[in-house]
């Protein structure tokens, strides 16, 4: 009898045992790299796109980058969200285009001999640094690094031969390659994005681990770059920006190696606090982080009104927008000039990266 009792405790410590471990694994599992299951985001064609030898090939026709006054940059966020990917413009939310939508306007652009260039290329046009372009450049960008973008995207890109800069959040993707609920399925892991083509895909800064998340700090600010909350100082208000920064950098660099543009930001939510309408509190942001932006990279890219150095604009295509809106659009170069004037500021037209 003593026996078979010492053999249920026996038993029961072990299943205790087992549940206790169950449970600990349950809460460290998500913060523990995983290798996801699927590292390859595959390519899809949900539209039809005439042959190779259909599409005519436009000769690019090289020059330097002082004959060149303005180069349009586009922004993209999501694909087929909400949409049929053969829709003529996506019914769904602001931020996601179909397929055919992209499809039609990666060929206006080539229809009308646009080239893309990459995000070092830019960079040395911005910078007034010599470099041979195409006579009409245009850098095409995609935020935030949601996985639903680059499947139905390569081949269309691919199709023309054109190349995009995918701005990357760290936190992002760190969190998709863990795992974890509110990314995996969502955003593509540090994984997939190594394995996107070469020939298509290079990547550039967006935000660091919590950089464009909701800002939870006491105050009415909800941005987290440009928020100063309440009771925080100057010095911890700028410690706590650097740092979500330099450690975003440090993972992305780590993950992407050369294929990361370290000299570009594409900032969150226009998150510089450019105008005096742009939410921000306390009074710090406002000078310090425009001026950590300017110290910190070459290129920084904002949706809102600025004429300060090294800020440039970005036209964030809308899934409303019909295909003479995007030329037309596209076509104003006026607002893609290098240094941006008071004039350019006054036509260009907010929006929320």
């Amino acid at each position: 009898m003593v026996i078979r009792r010492h053999g249920l405790e026996i038993a029961a410590a072990i299943v205790l045992g087992l549940v206790a471990a169950l449970a600990i694994w349950s809460g460290i599992s998500p913060i523990l790299p995983h290798k996801p299951y699927y590292p390859f985001i595959p390519s899809v064609t949900y539209i039809h796109m005439p042959s190779q030898a259909d599409v005519a090939s436009a000769s690019a026709i090289r020059r330097g980058s002082a004959d060149i006054s303005s180069i349009p940059v586009l922004s993209y966020h999501q694909m087929d969200n909400g949409c049929a990917a053969t829709s003529a413009r996506c019914d769904a939310g602001p931020d996601s285009v179909s397929q055919q939508q992209f499809y039609d306007q990666m060929n206006w652009l080539h229809s009308h001999g646009y080239h893309t260039i990459t995000a070092p290329e830019y960079t040395l046009w911005a910078t007034s640094r010599p470099v041979s372009l195409p006579d009409k450049p245009i850098l095409l960008t995609v935020d935030d690094g949601i996985a639903n973008f680059y499947g139905p995207a390569t081949p269309v890109l691919e199709h023309f031969g054109y190349n995009m800069v995918s701005m990357i959040v760290s936190g992002f993707a760190q969190g998709a390659q863990n795992n974890m609920r509110r990314y995996t399925g969502w955003d593509a892991t540090w994984t997939q994005l190594g394995n996107l083509p070469r020939s298509v895909w290079s990547f550039a800064f967006h935000a660091g681990p919590k950089g464009h998340l909701i800002y939870t700090g006491k105050g009415a600010c909800p941005y987290f770059y440009s928020c100063q909350a309440v009771g925080e100082s100057a010095a911890a208000y700028s410690a706590r920006v650097t740092g979500d920064i330099d450690t975003g950098l440090r993972a992305e660099k780590r993950n992407l190696g050369a294929r990361i543009d370290t000299q570009m930001w594409a900032v969150p939510f226009n998150d510089l606090a450019q105008t005096p309408t742009e939410p921000q509190s306390g009074q710090e942001p406002h000078p310090w982080l425009n001026n950590l932006a300017a110290s910190k990279f070459k290129v920084v890219f904002v949706d809102g009104l600025t004429t300060r150095g090294n800020q440039h604009y970005r036209y964030e295509v809308h899934s409303a927008d019909s295909l003479t809106y995007f030329a037309q659009q596209v076509s104003k170069s006026k607002v893609f000039t290098r240094h941006a004037g008071k004039a350019t500021a006054a036509v260009r037209a907010g929006g929320e990266s």
